[in-house]
């Protein structure tokens, strides 16, 4: 048996203020085995160049202290804010992570290192977390044999569209002379890879019975997964997957179906756990062949710098849930409990605080939403 707390992204600049009674809470609550989340930040980085013209997420080495005296083990790291500094932040990062008294996943110096799980030992079993980010990103972001970066478990769309649509978009793509550039562009090797019979401005698209879209893992991403879960299987772990992607629904509340999909591929390949970020609200629970699936578990900190923003439109950025799961040794779910939170945000003066319990109504609505779409046999594993 092995007790799991997990929580949504941590996206954090500095340390929290943790003095408080409602940040002790949920520090008891985060009482486990093994507790993990995302960091959805880069450790500060002295002489390194910013990979964006907008919109980073440095973090103070302090800043990960607070994430250790919450309780975590471990961190997962492929997400869109763990190359802000390119690979000399990836580096540093892991160094500062480490210093902290903490272990990292989903990043590296390398393909090998950023691909490899974050092994936290139980009393009787050690879970293995591994973390790779669903993209879209640029390629640049992705570790590689001899570059630092993230782990890669990038999804491609394609789409179908009638006949006479497909015919119509092909005729397009003729007369812009698209097809033949790209052509010309992959005979020489600047582009590598198969080609599609018809590409749309970046997107494969195939002749069908109706305007649609089907997802699929990049196969080679796949393999390397599959086989690091099976090569923890093998020596007894337990194994969590920790996704991060920005393919969200127009509706961020939204888990997409294809993204289910993907999270019961996941559990069918071996793992007993599966948790997603990205999108920074929460989502429904779901369980499949008795393990749980966290798909989307918003914010745990989030110091954006766009609160206002985020407020003006109403989007649902300060209330998430953490969870602790109590997994039996063939890494099926015995317990789920939810505590609903109030996350915790930026502040103009003293540290920002850390997140506490949230009360009354805004509990219950949490709560309501995480459970939605549990069958009555599922919701007897939740307390």
């Amino acid at each position: 048996m092995l007790t799991v707390a997990v929580t949504g992204q941590i996206l954090i600049h500095g340390p929290l203020d943790l003095c408080g009674e409602g940040q002790a809470e949920v520090r008891d609550f985060l009482e486990a085995d093994v507790v993990f989340g995302n960091l959805e930040a880069t450790v500060e980085t002295a002489g390194a160049w910013p990979t964006k013209t907008k919109t980073l997420h440095l973090a103070s080495a302090d800043a990960l202290v607070s994430v250790r005296e919450l309780g975590f083990h471990a961190v997962t790291h492929a997400n869109n804010h763990a190359f802000d500094l390119g690979p000399p932040g990836i580096a540093s990062t892991r160094a500062a992570v480490e210093a902290a008294g903490l272990k990292l996943a989903g990043s590296g110096s390398d393909i090998e290192q950023a691909a490899a799980p974050a092994i936290v030992p139980g009393p009787h079993r050690s879970l293995a977390i591994f973390s790779v980010d669903l993209g879209p990103q640029p390629d640049v972001n992705y570790a590689s044999v001899d570059r630092g970066g993230i782990a890669p478990l990038r999804m491609k769309r394609t789409v179908s569209v009638p006949t006479a649509e497909f015919e119509t978009l092909k005729r397009i793509v003729g007369t812009l002379g698209d097809d033949k550039r790209g052509a010309a562009r992959a005979a020489v090797g600047y582009d590598l890879g198969e080609r599609p019979e018809l590409d749309v401005f970046g997107t494969p698209v195939v002749a069908g019975d109706a305007i649609g879209a089907r997802w699929t893992a990049d196969e080679k991403d796949m393999r390397r997964l599959v086989d690091g879960v099976d090569a923890a299987k093998a020596i007894g772990d337990l194994v969590a997957v920790a996704i991060h992607g920005h393919h969200w629904d127009a509706n961020w509340k939204t888990t997409p179906d294809w993204l289910l999909d993907l999270c019961r591929g996941l559990i069918d390949s071996g793992a007993d756990l599966v948790l997603g970020t990205g999108a920074p609200v929460m989502q429904p629970i779901a369980f499949h062949r008795g393990r749980a699936i966290i798909a989307g578990l918003g914010n745990f900190v989030f110091h954006t710098r766009r609160p206002a923003t985020y407020d003006e439109k109403g989007v649902d950025v300060w209330r998430s849930a953490a969870i602790r799961l109590t997994l039996a040794d063939d890494g099926t779910c015995e317990r789920l409990e939810l505590l609903p939170i109030s996350v915790g945000r930026p502040t103009d003066q003293g540290l920002p605080p850390g997140p506490v319990p949230l009360q009354g109504s805004d509990a219950d609505e949490i709560r309501q939403r995480a459970l939605a779409g549990l069958s009555a046999a599922d919701r007897q594993l939740v307390v």
